[in-house]
C-alpha cells in the first residue's frame, strides 16, 4: 500500500507500514504508532506527524487500507466516529 497525501506546507506519504512527513525536514513514524495514537491521544510521535493523525486514519479507512493490516481497529475507530 502507498497513498500520498499533499498540504501546502507539506508531503505525507504512507508506504509499507510507515508514515513519512517532509516539512522542512523528513520525519517518519510507524504506522501502527499514527492509529494507535488517534484511539488513544498518546504515543511518542513527531510533532508533524501527531498534526496529521486523523488525517492519516480517515484516508486509510476510506481507501479500505486498513481493514486486513489492523483487525479490529476499524470498530473501535466506528465507535469514536459517532
Amino acid at each position: 500500500m502507498k497513498v500520498r497525501l499533499g498540504y501546502p506546507d507539506r508531503i505525507v506519504e504512507v508506504d509499507d507500514g510507515t508514515v513519512r512527513v517532509f516539512r522542512g525536514r523528513l520525519v517518519s513514524a510507524p504506522l501502527s504508532e499514527v492509529v494507535s495514537y488517534y484511539l488513544r491521544g498518546d504515543g511518542l510521535l513527531p510533532p508533524a506527524v501527531r498534526e496529521i493523525a486523523r488525517d492519516i486514519v480517515a484516508v486509510l479507512l476510506r481507501t479500505g487500507e486498513m481493514k486486513g493490516e489492523y483487525p479490529g481497529v476499524i470498530e473501535q475507530l466506528h465507535g469514536l466516529s459517532r
